[in-house]
């Protein structure tokens, strides 16, 4: 088989078929409960039955029979088209007595659950068969055999409920192609109806493909778009730090800019008073000098020119 076909297999037989279950369908709730148990009690010709109740003293008398829930695999293969098709139809039934279908067969206790499957395999037989039958066009093919699929469950789950049979029924149909024969045009609808649809699956396919590429590439761009935003940020915040930084060393550069000028004043208000104070002490070293030149003046003077008493007596009366 060819790739084409096993995509058709797996579209017939597959998750893709529940995908397409019309929204009519019924959902059965089995309401099956594991620990159901029959109680049975014979005094004489009287046979008593009943459900274990939840507060339940055994006596001596009472049998307790448990109702299981049983599974009842069943497998069938069927061909179509001269063995082009084959169809695997694969039923997984779970089963449980109700207590009405117990009162009705209380002469099989206890193998109810063997007496079920015996009696009504023939009816799952009956039931396959029916809808099998309407595969012979082809149509399927291109609807899927869910609804199929879906009728089948549903009728076996009808039979067994009409005879007090709790159950739940899950069927899929397996369906795998042979090699494509020879075949003329116009004749043999079937095959015209899975080439027609294996050439869908394959433009599916190639469409999907090609979507997954474009969302592969938008996503490669947008990732590169953000991955050149990301940049762009950090780029920006570098030059924010730059800016901080240059108005930080500005910053710093005035103050110390300040720092100097105020040093220099200092400086220069300190040279102005020692210049002023080396002036005073020069001024005030030249007035000792003078002074000291002025007394040896006076001095030799007076050691040169000493003074009479008597001139200075009539000096002082002419005065």
């Amino acid at each position: 088989m060819t790739h084409t076909d096993d995509d058709l297999s797996r579209w017939l037989a597959e998750d893709m078929l529940f995908a397409e279950q019309p929204e009519s369908a019924e959902n059965w709730a089995a309401g099956f409960d594991p620990d159901r148990q029959l109680v049975y009690i014979k005094l004489g010709p009287f046979k008593i039955v009943y459900l274990r109740p939840q507060k339940f003293t055994r006596r001596f008398y009472h049998k307790l029979y448990p109702l299981k829930i049983e599974p009842w695999p069943y497998r069938k293969r069927l061909s179509l088209f001269n063995n082009f098709c084959t169809i695997d139809i694969v039923l997984d039934i779970r089963y449980q007595a109700t207590l009405n279908y117990v009162q009705k067969n209380l002469e099989l206790l206890p193998d109810f659950n063997q007496h079920i499957k015996q009696s009504y395999a023939d009816y799952l037989d009956e039931i396959v068969d029916r809808e099998m039958k309407d595969l012979g066009d082809g149509k399927w093919v291109q609807t899927g055999l869910a609804a199929i699929e879906n009728k089948i469950a549903i009728s076996i789950s009808e039979l067994l409920a009409m005879q007090l049979i709790q159950s739940q029924a899950a069927c899929n149909l397996i369906v795998t192609f042979a090699d494509f024969p020879l075949v003329e045009p116009g004749q043999n609808n079937v095959y015209l109806n899975v080439l027609k649809k294996s050439f869908e699956l394959t433009d599916q396919n190639n469409r999907e493909i090609s979507r997954q590429q474009r969302l592969l590439e938008k996503q490669k761009l947008l990732e590169k778009q953000q991955e050149l935003e990301h940049l762009q940020q950090i780029a920006e915040l570098e030059v924010q730090a730059q800016a901080l930084e240059a108005e930080k060393t500005h910053r710093l550069l005035a103050e110390k800019q300040a720092q100097l000028i105020e040093q220099l004043a200092i400086e220069k208000r300190i040279f102005v008073e020692q210049l002023q104070h080396d002036t005073q002490l020069k001024e005030m070293q030249l007035e000792s000098e003078l002074r000291i030149q002025k007394l040896q003046k006076q001095l030799l003077q007076s050691e040169a020119f000493p003074e009479k008493p008597g001139i200075n007596a009539s000096a002082g009366s002419v005065k």
